[in-house]
């Protein structure tokens, strides 16, 4: 296909690779998503626009799916650091405004940890894994699916000579995701990438006992997950018979 110009477009076939999005697994975290960002799909402009965003985070997995606002200035920190207060919820400033003495903090008189923001560059193409060609695509899901295959071994591998030669690596990531102060919310990269490796072999995973660490949890996690979902479908299918009762009521 080509545009209006004559030069051709490039078609994206979702289904030549497994695209995993931890927003696009249940419909609670999607509602989250879709909360955290004021996406709505009440108008058709917001519904273009909320279209837009869904797809754009569903192929730039690792992009932040949040951006926080300075509490002081209320603009969005994009770039740079933020200075997080890991007592107070939800208390973000801004480079400019920490620096300044006289930015009213509010009643928060903790220590602020600066957090590196990611950036985002992906939108306009820099990063985005929209862009990669069909051979890089397949290249890094073949990729994945040896990490999932390396964080498995190293899990149950009790060796300290493995042949492996990644093995020890490895097991220093599953250890550094243990003990690190920061995690995924502090944006530590390791742990974020730790973290998806074991939600993707969760979400796989049937053994009743697995050794993997954490593997029991999130899947314990996902079928709360499950539950809740169930219950919302169940409370709206109750609302809209007792909707269609009264409406068949009044009718008569």
């Amino acid at each position: 296909p080509l545009d209006r110009s004559g030069r051709p477009i490039k078609v994206i076939d979702d289904d030549a690779e497994d695209l995993d999005c931890e927003f696009l697994n249940n419909r609670q975290a999607f509602l989250n998503l879709c909360r955290g960002n004021h996406y709505q799909f009440d108008e058709l402009r917001r519904a273009k626009h909320t279209s837009m965003m869904v797809l754009w985070h569903l192929h730039n997995r690792d992009a932040p799916k949040f951006v926080q606002q300075c509490v002081s200035c209320s603009r969005e920190i994009l770039s740079g650091k933020r200075y997080h207060c890991n007592v107070c919820p939800d208390y973000d400033l801004c480079a400019q405004c920490y620096k300044d003495p006289k930015t009213n903090r509010g009643s928060c008189t903790h220590k602020l940890q600066a957090i590196d923001v990611e950036s985002e560059g992906g939108q306009d193409g820099g990063s985005s894994s929209s862009g990669l060609t069909e051979a890089q695509r397949k290249h890094r899901q073949r990729n994945l699916e040896l990490h999932i295959q390396l964080i498995e071994h190293a899990s149950k591998c009790n060796s300290k000579e493995c042949p492996s030669k990644n093995c020890a690596k490895m097991k220093s990531y599953l250890a550094h995701a243990r003990k690190c102060p920061n995690g995924v919310q502090g944006g530590c990269r390791i742990c974020k990438r730790i973290w998806t490796l074991l939600r993707i072999h969760a979400q796989k995973c049937k053994d009743s006992v697995c050794p993997i660490p954490q593997c029991m949890a999130i899947r314990e996690k996902m079928r709360q997950l499950q539950k809740q979902q169930q219950a919302m479908d169940d409370r709206r299918r109750l609302e809209m018979n007792r909707h269609y009762r009264k409406g068949g009521i009044s009718v008569a």
